[in-house]
C-alpha cells in the first residue's frame, strides 16, 4: 500500500534551472552594455561589447590583402591556362590566395570576440561592469534561467526505486500551498551513507518567470516503501 511521505521529506526549495557567470574571451574596455540587473535577456542577444577599433582596422587590412591576391590571381589566369608559369609561381599564387582567406577568417573571429552574447533566455541577477571599465578574465554578468525551475527533494533510502524520471509531481508553493505541476527529471544513483538519503530533482514549468527562485515548497506524491 502506498505510504505518503511526511512533510520533512517533502520539503524543497525552488531554484533556477541554470546559473551562469558570463566572462569575456578577451580583455578590453567596455564600449556598450545592454543588460541591467533584474532585466530579461534572450538567447543570442548582445550583452556587452568591447572597444574594437584595432580589430576592425586589422580586418580591413587583411581584406585588402585578400582582394589584392584575388586580382593578382585573375591577372595570371591566362598564363596559368597556357602553362606559361612555373610550378613554383603557380603554387605561390594559389598559396597566397589561401593564406589571405585564412587571415581574413582569423581577423573576423578576433572581431567577434569583442562582443558577448547571451547563451540562454535568462534574467540578469548581477552586472559587474559599466561602460569605460576594463574587462579581464573575471565575470562581467551573472544570469539565471527561471523557466523551468528546479525543486530539489531529499528522500529516505527506503523509498529508493519508487520514483522514476517522467513521473508527475504536484509541487505546493508558499504558505498557502498553491499547486503547480512538476515532473521528476533526475533520481540520484548514489545514497548518502551518513544520512541514509538520496536526492530527486523535480522540474517545474515557469512560463513568464511568474514564480521567483528561493520560495520554499513541498512535493506532494504518494509512494510505497521499497520492500
Amino acid at each position: 500500500m502506498a505510504t505518503e511521505l511526511d512533510d520533512t521529506q517533502l520539503s524543497c526549495l525552488l531554484e533556477p534551472s541554470s546559473e551562469i557567470q558570463i566572462s569575456s574571451q578577451v580583455s578590453g574596455i567596455v564600449s556598450q552594455v545592454n543588460a541591467e540587473r533584474g532585466g530579461n535577456v534572450e538567447k543570442g542577444q548582445l550583452l556587452i561589447a568591447l572597444e574594437s577599433g584595432l580589430e576592425k582596422a586589422a580586418l580591413n587590412s587583411v581584406k585588402a590583402r585578400a582582394e589584392f591576391t584575388i586580382r593578382k590571381l585573375e591577372r595570371n589566369q591566362d598564363l596559368l591556362r597556357k602553362g606559361l608559369l612555373s610550378e613554383y609561381e603557380r603554387d605561390e599564387l594559389l598559396t597566397d590566395r589561401e593564406l589571405a582567406d585564412l587571415a581574413t577568417r582569423e581577423a573576423e573571429e578576433r572581431l567577434k570576440q569583442r562582443k558577448i552574447y547571451s547563451p540562454i533566455d535568462a534574467i540578469v541577477v548581477e552586472r559587474h561592469v559599466s561602460i569605460g571599465e576594463y574587462v579581464g578574465s573575471e565575470p562581467v554578468l551573472e544570469l539565471v534561467s527561471l523557466d523551468p525551475l528546479h525543486a530539489e527533494i531529499v528522500l529516505r533510502s527506503d523509498y529508493y526505486g519508487t520514483l522514476e524520471p517522467g513521473m508527475p509531481v504536484e509541487v505546493l508553493v508558499g504558505p498557502d500551498g498553491k499547486p503547480y505541476q512538476g515532473t521528476v527529471k533526475i533520481v540520484d544513483k548514489i545514497i548518502d551513507a551518513a544520512s541514509g538519503t538520496y536526492g530527486v530533482r523535480v522540474e517545474v514549468p515557469n512560463p513568464g518567470a511568474r514564480l521567483p527562485a528561493g520560495l520554499k515548497c513541498r512535493a506532494a506524491f504518494n509512494v510505497a516503501k521499497a520492500e
